[in-house]
């Protein structure tokens, strides 16, 4: 596993794995993840063929200090950071691969910055902060109150970002989803038009907060996009269906031709 680092200015650094050899895919993990705990064999699995780029996102896991953060316009930071990134080192185009907030950030990528994408597959997504998930987030304070039922979570985020990130952590993304809410909702939704490139939408059909009405006017938004629900799964489709998810983004993948450069690339050295 090789781990770089970039500085990308104002005291902040990413981490990012840098693994494999092809065309480069740029992986983005979601709300308190990392790139290995979130999408660990996913990353894993595509570096056989590909060139894969896997940033912690700016607070997260060993891409700190500073701290992670949740101030309202978080996720055009991250796709600001991502991009900063890509411009570092000379990596781009990439197909990019986001789940969850890493999925939004990916659409705000490919938005922003359309030189840098050539594909997008994004899956635990809606472009919006809905009243299902606002009712459902504020559920998770005051975090002092978390019962048995949230031990797991609670010791990853300990073991992934330290305890003095548990509380803090949580509380933010819960203040930040109320103050986008209080501004209408949109994360990605209105800057979704912008995006040229193709784009593939994936969401489980148990999610709750990304709800079906709200990632199909996403996905309508987005010129070249299009939507699969992925049955028996809920948020995390690369923990509840991993094969499945793999032979979405496998054939999403070689429809862009992306196979068959990775292919030339490796056969070339």
């Amino acid at each position: 596993m090789t781990r770089k680092t970039v500085d990308i200015g104002q005291g902040v650094h990413l981490a990012y794995l840098d693994l494999g050899e092809g065309y480069p895919l740029l992986l983005i993990h979601g709300f308190t993840g990392t790139a290995r705990g979130d999408l660990g064999a996913l990353i894993d699995e595509l570096a056989k063929d590909y060139r894969v780029l896997a940033p912690d996102l700016r607070g997260y896991g060993a891409s700190r200090p500073p701290n992670r953060d949740f101030p309202p316009d978080f996720y055009e930071r991250d796709a600001a950071d991502l991009a900063t990134l890509l411009d570092a080192i000379d990596a781009s185009p990439v197909a990019v691969l986001g789940f969850s907030d890493g999925a939004e950030a990916a659409l705000l990528l490919a938005a922003f910055r359309p030189d840098l994408v050539r594909g997008v597959v994004a899956w635990g997504v809606s472009g919006v902060i809905s009243p299902e998930e606002l009712a459902s987030v504020e559920r998770w304070l005051p975090v002092a109150g978390w019962g048995s039922e949230r031990d797991e979570w609670k010791r990853q985020i300990i073991e992934r970002h330290g305890a003095e990130q548990l509380e803090s952590m949580v509380t933010g993304w819960v203040e930040a989803a109320r103050a986008i809410t209080a501004r209408g909702g949109n994360i990605c939704y209105d800057q979704a038009a912008r995006i040229e490139c193709p784009a593939l939408l994936l969401n489980g059909d148990r999610e709750v907060g990304n709800t079906p009405r709200d990632v199909r006017r996403l996905a309508a938004r987005i010129p070249d996009g299009r939507l699969e629900f992925i049955s028996n799964c809920g948020h995390a489709i690369q923990r509840d269906q991993p094969e499945v998810l793999q032979e979405h983004i496998r054939g999403f993948l070689k429809w862009l031709g992306l196979d068959r450069i990775a292919a030339g690339q490796q056969s070339s050295k």
